[in-house]
């Protein structure tokens, strides 16, 4: 027999055929093994997907936290070239002064003008808005475009922080010609301007934080607690702090994520300048009524 020439062998066509096609069989997937790593994926996206959702969230905080790091910073830089008095707020609801906002108008009137007060020392507008704010153009927190005495209230820009009014009160009340007139009352309500030595705990009392409505007050610390509570639900978490606790609906919707600005907390600016992230359950009045305990901070200035 003579020799086999390169590349021909002796195996019968039909062998080599059955070899092609069983050689072509096993080139792809079948339909179950592709439903398998399907079904893989999934299971994994699953268990991934929150844990992104969580990871992006933290940098928001964080993001957030150092705008109200620097936002401190800035209102103790006013304090100290104004004789250690804090910025306030102006019930006279005086015209801006500036037009460097969203009515773009420095004739705005607005009582709510604490925020304009210390932008030369921020020189930033953007450390005002939290990147966890869903909506920091709400109303609730006083967003309006108005500028007259139908809005003495408005802010005209976005805006995701209030402060407190007992630390940064309200000048100006000697002014009956305002859009609010006589507010000889405020300081019989503990707020007119305060000077730094007027807080005696300045590192456990509130200054600023997250909020959901324009003024961070004790009665309505609840929408510090969940901050995003006014734009999930377009209302004001209740009054009255923990003693709603147990009521409807706020007992069930306090327990929806989606209320909280952070992880089921806030982030609070302090009378001392510094700023941390408290749960909600560490957020309190400092007031022992609205709490129904003995508070180791809050936003009512006293000696803890």
């Amino acid at each position: 027999m003579g020799k086999v020439p390169a590349g021909f062998t002796n195996e019968p066509a039909s062998r080599k055929a059955n070899t092609m096609e069983r050689k072509t069989a096993h080139r792809g997937f079948t339909l179950i093994e592709l439903l398998v790593v399907i079904a893989i994926i999934a299971i994994l996206a699953a268990i991934l997907f929150p844990v992104f959702a969580q990871a992006r969230e933290a940098a928001r905080k964080a993001s957030c936290l150092s705008n109200t790091k620097q936002l401190g910073l800035a209102i103790m830089m006013y304090a100290q070239d104004y004789d250690e008095m804090y910025p306030c707020n102006s019930w006279d609801t005086p015209p801006l002064g500036t037009a460097d906002h969203d009515a773009k108008d420095a004739n705005y009137r607005t009582a709510m003008n604490w925020i304009f007060k210390v932008q030369p020392y921020a020189k930033n507008k953007q450390i005002a808005v939290c990147p966890s704010d869903p909506n920091p153009k709400n109303g609730w927190s006083g967003y309006s475009l108005d500028g007259t005495c139908n809005d003495g209230w408005g802010i005209p820009m976005p805006i995701s922080f209030a402060p407190n009014v007992e630390i940064i009160g309200y000048g100006g009340y000697n002014n009956p010609n305002g859009c609010f007139g006589d507010g000889s009352f405020i300081p019989d309500w503990n707020m007119a301007p305060k000077p730094m030595a007027a807080i005696p705990s300045p590192a456990s009392t509130y200054m600023f934080a997250d909020y959901g409505r324009g003024t961070l007050e004790s009665t309505w610390v609840n929408n510090l607690r969940a901050a995003n509570y006014t734009r999930v639900f377009n209302a004001s978490a209740p009054s009255n702090g923990y003693r709603q606790d147990q009521t409807e609906p706020w007992a069930s919707r306090r327990q929806q994520s989606s209320v909280y600005r952070h992880q089921m907390g806030s982030n609070i600016g302090y009378a001392d300048g510094h700023s941390k992230w408290r749960h909600g359950n560490q957020i309190t009045s400092g007031d022992d009524y609205y709490d129904l305990r003995h508070a180791s901070e809050g936003i009512w200035p006293r000696e803890y």
